[in-house]
This record gives C-alpha cells, structure tokens and sequence, in this order.
C-alpha cells in the first residue's frame, strides 16, 4: 500500500507532552512515548480521540479517513447488538 497522502507532517516537540516526539498532522495532535512506539491522537470531533495506537503511521490514514470522507474504518465501526 502506497502512501498518497498529501498533508505534511509538522514535528511539533522532541519531547512533548508524553516526554515523546509531538506532532501535527491533518488538523490533529499526535503524542508519542519515548521511542515513538505509542502514540495518542488528539482531535476534538474525532471518535477516537484520546485513543492510543502504534506508532505514527497508525494514525495518520485514521485522520485521514475521518477529514476526508467523515468516517472510521469498518474494524473500528461498532457492530449492532442482537
């Protein structure tokens, strides 16, 4: 899978608010750990805002998806009960 994004990734800090590299991207904030292997989105009318994920390539379609076309992936849609 090719990335075809066209939004920049702008490091925000070295050492953000999660002693990890912060950046922006998409209209969101993005808070890693040290090492960059966690990483937190943050984006006020995101579903999943405050949500941690993998590294920063985890995040950046979930952005993507949600500015572009105002939804989530299939897997993080909620199944109805029965």
């Amino acid at each position: 899978m090719t990335d075809v994004s066209t939004h920049p990734i702008e490091q925000l800090a070295a050492t953000g608010p999660w002693n990890g590299p912060s950046y922006r991207y998409h209209g969101a904030e993005i808070h890693c750990c040290p090492g960059g292997h966690v990483c937190g989105l943050v984006m006020r009318d995101h579903p999943l805002n405050g949500a941690t994920f993998g590294v920063l390539g985890t995040i950046t379609p979930l952005v993507d998806l949600w500015r572009d076309e105002g939804r989530l992936p299939r897997h993080f849609r909620q199944k109805p009960k029965l």
